[in-house]
């Protein structure tokens, strides 16, 4: 049965799979059943109703993850409002902005978590939002809310409404929000699910954070339309999640390459059983197919699959099927309702197969459009629809997407000479001595830019036998001149490196040359 609403969705789960986990949260010691779950988004909606929310107003979540997240999303969709997740790394100056520019007339949130003193902030920021009518604490007020029990009936579900505003977890400036229809995010969760091979009765862990796309939708509307238990961790740590797999018996891990490259090569993995493991997914950044088939092979998790997509298109455009035998080198092929085709990025000329250039894809579960922000929308889908990614790659003669080259915008142009960072990166990556690694482009006077590598190592070794690798390999033009040794790169929430942020580093003197 499919559903282009999740309300619906959860409705059948609270029916059909009323007593099994719908989500678990150890760190909370917190287990809902579906049905439990769908009471409890359903109280809290009424409680919401009561204090003058209304469909169509902008109801934002600052919080980790924990079990009342996924239940405030599913309350939105019963009372027919717009869910605005909020990056829990926001301090002030962020969370100024994103509450204003999304017109939020209700924010959810704990007191604090971790050192940010979320409350406190929003405190102070309240007479800049005029719009901001309630602030309920999850500590306090999220309790009373839901123990109010009204009776509520859900708005009528329209799967052309939109049902969140996504800030993009963008690298530089301000981000902008995207916004989705419940039809597009149905779809996609469904998309991935049905790829990835989620069975009923399954348990889906990950290391991304709830309020990225993957976290709201992927992982938690793939579960809910599959019966399958969404398990949550507040954050990413190596043996926490083995002690985790382990425990909860997971049959399903996604993840970004540092995550797993993190615990492929920890010491302690040998200590934990899991076998349990299946399948899940690997996105968010280039992904090495050499590790990818090692993760696949050593914990094991056979079913571990390459996917690439991003907010604007509702999570995934390409999922492989489980059992893909590209599944480790091809993002896989689009997922249902999407269609892709690879662009040149200035003429937009449609590129042959092999050739790089943008991905570009077009389907239902494009955005609708960047909230009040009509020339970044018109920038972004162009002329027949066709969501421009930003992103380098290729389609093979079949199909298959292949991610190569990273971010349009990370290009390094030298001399004129266009460099793609993620083939020098794939070379650098296989040597014994890299535990990963990052290329981007230095300003340079002669050249315009020139070739730069951040790698983190596993053991020393020496620059000359770095380049030596690249040049066995690659064109001479594009083998690393500054080779920086880092102890930890500078990441975004969904676990990218922020290579505009290495490239600060390097102008600054604060990376060290490898010798």
């Amino acid at each position: 049965m499919s559903f282009d609403h999740p309300w619906p969705a959860l409705e059948h789960a609270a029916k059909n799979w009323g007593d099994a986990d719908a989500l678990v949260f150890p760190h909370q010691n917190a287990r809902l059943s579906f049905r439990r779950y769908h009471d409890a988004a359903l109280s809290l909606a009424g409680a919401l109703a009561a204090r003058g929310l209304r469909p169509r107003d902008h109801i934002a979540l600052l919080a980790e993850n924990r079990a009342e997240w996924a239940v405030v999303q599913m309350a939105c969709a019963a009372l027919g409002a717009v869910f605005v997740p909020l990056n829990t790394h926001y301090r002030r100056d962020d969370l100024a902005y994103a509450l204003q520019q999304s017109d939020s007339r209700a924010l959810i949130c704990p007191v604090q978590y971790r050192s940010n003193p979320f409350l406190e902030n929003v405190t102070a920021l309240r007479p800049q939002l005029p719009l901001l009518e309630n602030v309920f604490t999850l500590e306090e007020d999220y309790p009373e809310l839901v123990a109010e029990g009204r009776k509520f009936a859900a708005v009528e579900p329209d799967a052309g409404d939109v049902a969140a505003l996504l800030y993009t977890s963008g690298t530089t400036g301000f981000p902008k929000g995207a916004l989705l229809s419940h039809r597009a995010m149905m779809m996609d969760a469904r998309g991935a699910a049905e790829r990835l091979g989620l069975r009923q009765g399954d348990r889906w862990t990950s290391i991304i954070p709830l309020f990225h796309c993957a976290g709201a939708i992927m992982n938690l509307l793939g579960s809910l339309q599959k019966g399958a238990a969404y398990v949550g961790v507040p954050s990413f740590e190596p043996e926490a999640m083995f002690r985790l797999i382990e425990a909860e018996r997971c049959t399903f891990l996604s993840g970004v390459p540092t995550s797993y490259l993190a615990m492929l090569d920890h010491p302690a993995r040998k200590n934990y059983d899991l076998t349990s493991l299946r399948a899940g997914s690997c996105g968010g950044a280039d992904c090495n197919a050499d590790v990818l088939r090692r993760c696949a092979a050593e914990f094991p998790m056979p079913g571990l699959s390459q996917v690439y997509g991003q907010t604007e298109g509702a999570t995934l455009f390409a999922c492989p099927d489980a059992d893909d035998p590209l599944r480790w080198e091809t993002a896989g092929k689009p997922l249902p309702g999407y269609a892709l085709r690879i662009a040149n990025p200035e003429t937009l000329a449609p590129c042959k197969p092999g050739e790089i250039g943008e991905i570009q894809a077009r389907g239902p579960m494009v955005m609708e459009g960047y909230y009040k922000k009509p020339e970044d929308t018109a920038e972004t889908i162009i002329s027949g629809g066709w969501l421009r990614s930003g992103d380098l790659g290729y389609l093979t003669d079949d199909g298959h997407l292949v991610i190569a080259g990273g971010r349009l915008r990370d290009m390094i142009i030298r001399g004129g000479e266009n460099i793609y960072p993620a083939e020098i990166e794939n070379v650098l990556q296989e040597h014994e001595s890299v535990a990963s690694v990052a290329v981007f482009g230095v300003a340079d006077e002669y050249y315009g830019e020139i070739v730069a590598a951040a790698v983190k190592l596993n053991r020393d070794v020496a620059a000359a036998d770095l380049r030596a690798l690249c040049a066995a390999r690659i064109a001479k033009f594009k083998v690393p001149a500054l080779m920086f040794r880092v102890e930890r790169f500078p990441l975004t929430p969904s676990g990218k490196i922020r290579k505009v942020e290495l490239k600060d580093w390097a102008r600054e003197g604060r990376m060290e040359l490898l010798p």
